[in-house]
């Protein structure tokens, strides 16, 4: 009698082997790393390592290494270049001498040595005149036919102390009919007394009078010569390079301003202005 034959086990649809099983993937996935399974202790490891990865025996390097690195002396730095020169300021202006302008031509010829100089700076004419002469050349300037300066838009003074002659005064002169400007210079000593020019130019009057208050210098022949901005009396010239520059008592503030000693420990704050003393003394 025969026995029955026992049934056969249906294979994998993809005819793989019976202790293989495949694991199906997603698509575009790269295929991972076998694992081995640590069955005594249950854990799971990988064979290879992950790429970029370093174990720690390849990144600690050999200790002949580190005395090598150790042991190198840092780079020396690098010698700084040298700076550059420092560029020339550039020249300032310089005098131009002009001797060969007409109207300083017509001066020279009918005045002579009393011209001391004829220079152009920037632009702006400059003649330098003796002082016994200057009045009657402006009036040249004034009244010659190719000069035309009617016009004195300024006159002012400068102090040098440290020259013979101390004061300088200066005269800004103004051709309408040309549009062209002329600076006169006249060098006055300390005592010396220069001619007016009220009478040539009206303008003049005060601007002489500024000038003799704030200066000292006398004008001769000058309509009506006295202060304009300080009051009649009082004493020195501010605009004198020896005039005091901080505040100090004189005769006029003595005689007219009733000026009280602060004691030095005085409140100045203002937080006091409104008690019974200051009501009672103001």
């Amino acid at each position: 009698m025969s026995m029955p034959e026992e049934p056969k086990k249906p294979s994998s649809a993809s005819g793989s082997s019976e202790n293989t099983e495949a694991v199906a993937q997603p698509s575009g996935t790269p295929p991972s790393a076998p694992q081995s399974t640590d069955r005594s202790a249950g854990a799971t490891t990988t064979d290879k390592p992950v790429p970029g990865e370093a174990t720690a025996k390849e990144a600690a390097p050999p200790a002949e290494q580190k005395a090598s690195v150790s042991t190198t002396p840092p780079p020396k730095p690098a010698t700084p270049k040298p700076a550059a020169p420092a560029a020339k300021k550039p020249a300032g202006p310089t005098y131009n001498d002009i001797s060969d302008d007409p109207i300083i031509k017509r001066l020279k010829a009918q005045f002579g040595e009393a011209v001391q100089e004829a220079v152009e700076l920037l632009g702006d004419q400059i003649i330098r005149l003796k002082r016994d002469q200057a009045h009657e050349i402006l009036r040249f300037l004034r009244d010659d036919a190719e000069a035309q300066f009617d016009f004195l838009t300024d006159l002012t003074a400068v102090h040098y102390p440290e020259k013979e002659q101390q004061f300088e005064i200066v005269y800004h002169l103004y051709s309408f009919p040309r549009n062209v400007r002329l600076r006169v210079k006249v060098a006055v000593a300390d005592g010396e007394s220069v001619e007016s020019v009220t009478d040539l130019w009206s303008t003049a009057n005060w601007m002489e009078r500024e000038v003799y208050d704030l200066f000292g210098v006398h004008f001769d022949h000058h309509p009506d010569l006295r202060r304009i901005l300080l009051p009649p009396d009082w004493s020195g010239h501010p605009l004198r390079k020896e005039h005091y520059l901080e505040y100090q008592e004189n005769d006029w503030v003595r005689r007219h301003l009733e000026i009280r000693q602060v004691h030095p420990e005085t409140d100045l704050t203002g937080k006091y202005e409104m008690t019974e003393f200051v009501r009672a003394n103001r």
